[in-house]
């Protein structure tokens, strides 16, 4: 492991480590929980960047600080109570599509995730007028299930928060009219080398997308990004008080995709499922090293986008002796559509996660 590495990874909270010192006067340290750390720190300022004029981290010390804390209405979790909207059953494998490029025919499958971000342009317009565009444009099934998926790129992530309250609730009536099954809500980002504030920012926004959507009369799945056992104690808090909270949603792929970080994750996430009083969905992107685990205590979806990725690039998925999920080259003829390709990784990968699942059955 690098120099460099070996300094980020000392910036991950541990719940056996001691609270920074410098964290004891902070203001904001009943919401934040405090610095827990194996590497050496005062406390979260630690990561200022020095640069007030031009800072872009929501830092007490950047001269946009009252600013970007007045969008949110302060850093707590606090939203009224929406009224819940029933029950949302959703598959246990959701194939991700990102474009119908190549496909020459429709793709069997009930139920599908493609990303939120290609659904609203910068004016909160759609970019599909009506469902069979949508069905036209992705090869899809005209009764499946469509799942927009928050996870992405911070600039993507970002592009939600940019369109302002009207033009999300304006994109959202949107999804209701086509008929959308359910979205997960932005993965605002959480930067282990930053001031707190950041985190407390993101989650807030978080939180506040959520409420717009189920307002609206949208499904949802909150995304509860947490850095720390007190980040995911606060969305205990959140879940446990709001019934209409039927799906969290979570994701493995950046930085919990350590196999250390991943387990503690997801214990983290027991203990939010057992605070909750009652069984949750969990929309799932990665972990399938932990789903085990977290079945005992979830309704689990896996959103997964390597049967697409990889069709697209002239590969198909196998299972060797071991039950692990592998993949082979397969080239195609100049021109040749890749249906046959997805059709068989989405089949393999079902197959595949599905035997992870047995034990969350006997569990359930």
């Amino acid at each position: 492991m690098s120099r460099q590495k070996r300094a980020f990874n000392s910036f991950w909270s541990r719940p056996d480590a001691s609270m920074s010192m410098g964290c004891i006067d902070c203001p904001e340290l009943v919401i934040c929980g405090g610095q827990t750390i194996d590497g050496a720190g005062f406390n979260c300022l630690d990561h200022c960047c020095g640069k007030p004029d031009s800072c872009q981290a929501v830092c007490p010390k950047a001269h946009r600080f009252a600013d970007r804390i007045r969008e949110v209405g302060g850093l707590d979790l606090a939203t009224p109570q929406a009224a819940s909207l029933g029950p949302c059953t959703l598959p246990s494998y959701l194939p991700m599509l990102f474009h119908g490029s190549a496909l020459a025919s429709t793709i069997a499958a009930p139920a599908v995730a493609i990303p939120l971000y290609r659904f609203f342009d910068q004016g909160a317009d759609c970019r599909f007028d009506t469902r069979d565009s949508i069905v036209q444009s992705y090869k899809i099934d005209p009764s499946a299930d469509i799942i927009l998926s928050g996870v992405a790129q911070d600039h993507e992530v970002e592009g939600w928060w940019r369109l302002e309250a009207p033009g999300r609730i304006k994109a959202i009536a949107n999804f209701r009219r086509l008929g959308i099954a359910m979205v997960t809500t932005p993965n605002f980002s959480l930067m282990v080398d930053r001031p707190r504030w950041d985190d407390l920012h993101s989650l807030r926004r978080i939180v506040l997308a959520y409420h717009e959507l189920v307002s609206e009369g949208q499904a949802a799945a909150l995304h509860v990004n947490g850095r720390t056992r007190h980040d995911f104690a606060r969305w205990s808090d959140y879940v446990a008080a709001h019934p209409e909270v039927t799906h969290i949603a979570y994701e493995f792929t950046t930085g919990t995709k350590n196999p250390e970080r991943m387990r503690q994750h997801a214990l983290w996430l027991i203990e939010l499922a057992q605070a909750a009083g009652r069984r949750l969905g969990l929309v799932l992107r990665g972990g399938t090293q932990v789903v085990g685990l977290l079945s005992q205590f979830y309704d689990i979806s896996l959103i997964d986008s390597s049967p697409f990725e990889k069709a697209q690039h002239r590969e198909v998925a196998w299972i060797d002796q071991e039950g692990q999920r592998r993949w082979k080259k397969r080239l195609t003829a100049p021109g040749e559509p890749v249906d046959a390709l997805l059709d068989e990784n989405i089949r393999i990968s079902e197959q595949w996660f599905g035997s992870l699942l047995p034990k969350l059955k006997l569990a359930a």
